[in-house]
């Protein structure tokens, strides 16, 4: 049976990894989250958010690499926060383009995190449709809050406690971003005719 200096000293060890692979991972998290609100706001200007996308996904990697031998780090608030801002990325990326949404297999995240991140990409749909209407485009706007409301009909099938998935609060925010897009397009559909009409 090893003395308790032994046992202390190979805690210590296995600590030490521990906490340079949660330093490590604290930096890696926030180059995830800052890559991806930088791809966002190049898909809201309607450029390529390429380059952004590859060095979010590269730097994911890493983390899961880092925090592979330590499960309950990747669990940890900053590596889901990381994931859920990666899957909004990725979400809002397909739907710029026309494509379905990546699982969340293809996007290598945590169910969790893309459920959050599906929420929160609500909020970038909407930027995208007043941008369309700010251009007069109502046919596109139409669209995107077709979009918008798929998936705030799927995100609202997601109904468990908070301590399982915290959604609650971002389905009353996607619920009030839908209803107040809906009343605008409605409005901007209204004024489209009328301009028509009088020409």
């Amino acid at each position: 049976m090893p003395e308790i200096e032994e046992i202390s000293r190979a805690i210590r060890e296995r600590l030490d990894k521990k906490d340079l692979a949660r330093e490590s991972a604290l930096k890696t998290s926030r180059q995830i989250i800052r890559e991806c609100r930088s791809a966002i706001a190049s898909l809201q200007k309607g450029n390529d958010a390429k380059e952004n996308m590859e060095r979010a996904r590269k730097a994911h990697t890493q983390l899961k690499k880092m925090l592979a031998g330590f499960p309950d780090l990747l669990s940890a608030g900053y590596a889901v926060d990381a994931e859920q801002e990666l899957a909004e990325a990725e979400i809002l990326a397909s739907c710029t383009c026309g494509k379905e949404a990546p699982s969340p297999e293809e996007i290598g995240v945590e169910d969790e995190a893309f459920v959050l991140g599906m929420a929160d990409s609500i909020g970038e749909m909407r930027r995208l449709l007043l941008d369309r209407l700010m251009k007069d485009d109502v046919e596109a706007a139409g669209l995107m809050l077709g979009k918008m409301e798929r998936f705030f009909n799927i995100l609202m099938t997601f109904d468990y406690p908070d301590a399982l998935i915290a959604t609650k609060r971002k389905q009353d925010v996607a619920r009030g971003l839908v209803e107040k897009s809906r009343g605008e397009l409605a409005m901007a559909t209204q004024m489209s005719r009328l301009r028509k009409n009088l020409d």
